[in-house]
């Protein structure tokens, strides 16, 4: 089972190594970054251009290991955290090797309405 936790900007237009996050597969974006809500035309296999909704975003900091093992029943595949204080709790489930690490890499750089962490597995 391979683990991302991601912390993650929404921006307004992309940049190198932007992500792609869609508004189909993400809605729950829509209540803090409604106002980056924006389109893109993509190529289908087919050769059809479609245009998907979704948002800019770029990758601040990642972690792939150092959880507890009841990270994994606290949070689900795809879960996002918004808030400082979800960050906090999410805290309590980093082994404490990689704490020092995730202290740094998240909890320094994170603000609210301009940050969210995504978790991946």
């Amino acid at each position: 089972m391979g683990l991302d936790i991601y912390l993650m900007k929404i921006i307004k237009e992309p940049k190198p190594k932007f992500e792609w996050l869609s508004h189909k597969d993400n809605p729950e974006l829509k209540t803090d970054y409604s106002e980056f809500l924006t389109t893109r035309k993509i190529e289908l296999e087919n050769g059809k251009i479609e245009v998907e909704k979704g948002y800019y975003s770029v990758c601040i900091s990642y972690q792939r290991k150092g959880v507890k093992p009841n990270f994994y029943t606290k949070f689900k595949a795809d879960d996002f955290i918004f808030t400082f204080d979800e960050l906090l709790e999410l805290k309590k489930y980093i082994k404490k090797e990689y704490l020092d690490s995730f202290e740094f890499s998240f909890i320094q750089k994170f603000t609210e309405k301009e940050n969210f962490i995504a978790i991946s597995y």
